[in-house]
This record gives C-alpha cells, structure tokens and sequence, in this order.
C-alpha cells in the first residue's frame, strides 16, 4: 500500500461509535476515579504507604487507559471526501477516492481498489437476540431501517450515500492518477502509550 498522504478536506457528515460501548466505557471510567478516591483516602488516613500503593495505582490506570483505548476512542468519522477508522491502537485515512466496496459483514468494512479491507472496531454488526422472521412487512422493514442505529450496517448505508454524492459531484476525476489519494494507515501513540503505562504499573505491582 503507498504510504502518500492523504489529507480529508471535506465537511463531517457524523462521527459514530456504538451505545454499549460508551456505556461500558464510562462505567470503566467511573470505576477507575471511584477507586482513585478511595486509594487517595485511604493515603489521607494512612493506611497505603509506599509499595501498597501500587496495586491501586496500576488498577486505577488500567481502568481508565483500557476503557479509553477499548471502548471510548474507537470511531468512525465519515467526511464528504473520506472515512477515518480509529481502531484500538491503529488509525486508517480511507479517501473515497479508493473506495470499491462497502460491506457489513462483520463490521463495517471498506474495501479498496488495491484489494485491502479495512474494517472499524467501533462499528460491529447488529447481533439480533431473537431470531428475525423470513418475511416482514413493508411497515415492519421500515422501522427497522429506521431505527438501525450505529451498527455496521446503519453506517454503511451512511457511507454509501456520502460515497455515491462524491462520484456523482465527479470527486473521483480530481485524482490526479498518480496515487495522490491512497489509504494512509499509522499507528495512534496516545493509546499505544496509555496501554503501555498500564501494563508497565501492573508489571510493577506484581514484581512488588
């Protein structure tokens, strides 16, 4: 894949990431400082000293890094020109310039001319707990469209839409042929590095 760059320029037409996932996310979250108040209490009234504050300190980070790396940066940005996928520790750049297909299999997925699939961590596929009927009515299928919410198949349908304004405004015609608009895939640092400090505090407790 060519590494050039690929800025969006476009309008954002949304940003997506599930429901269940921010809950979880904030619960985390909640834990985490919940659990950082009672360890800087517990510090107050003298009960944590020194090598015992290093259970609570790498749980607290934990919490809060994993809900964070996990659940609450994971996205979908879709703009007029391209999607942004920020996965757990990786960030694709899809120009719609490139893409060939869109698909809800698993997730959402792009599929580019060059053969790649690049799915989106925060926008997997609607896991139905009753299994639906072989024949709905028009009424029924309707509201069901209608209230797909951020699931993978809600957001393709975005992606579609946003993608077939861009060929019919002729957007693919302003690549210049020479790779301008390619796929730019790059590791995210923040939560590489959030990861990392929570594993390293855990290694830490253990080892003390």
């Amino acid at each position: 894949m060519k590494p050039a760059p690929s800025p969006l320029s476009g309008d954002l037409v949304g940003v997506y990431r599930t429901l269940p996932a921010r809950i979880i996310g904030w619960v985390l979250v909640a834990g985490a400082a919940l659990l950082a108040t009672l360890t800087v209490v517990d510090v107050v009234a003298g009960r944590h000293v020194g090598a015992g504050l290093a259970w609570p300190l790498a749980l607290v980070v934990g919490l809060g890094s994993g809900a964070w790396a996990l659940f609450l940066r994971p996205h979908v940005r879709v703009y007029d020109d391209g999607v942004v996928l920020a996965n757990v520790v990786t960030d694709s750049v899809v120009p719609l310039a490139v893409v060939e297909e869109v698909t809800h299999q698993w997730a959402l997925e792009l599929h580019d001319r060059e053969g790649h699939r690049h799915s989106a961590w925060a926008v997997p596929v609607r896991r139905d707990r009753v299994r639906r009927r072989s024949l709905d009515d028009f009424a029924e299928t309707t509201r069901r469209r209608g209230s797909a919410g951020v699931t993978a198949q809600g957001v393709a349908d975005v992606v579609l839409r946003t993608l077939q304004r861009f060929r019919l405004d002729g957007g693919e015609l302003r690549d210049d042929g020479a790779g301008t608009a390619a796929v730019v895939q790059r590791v995210a640092w923040s939560a590489v590095t959030a990861l990392g400090l929570a594993l390293a505090l855990g290694v830490v407790a253990l080892l003390g």
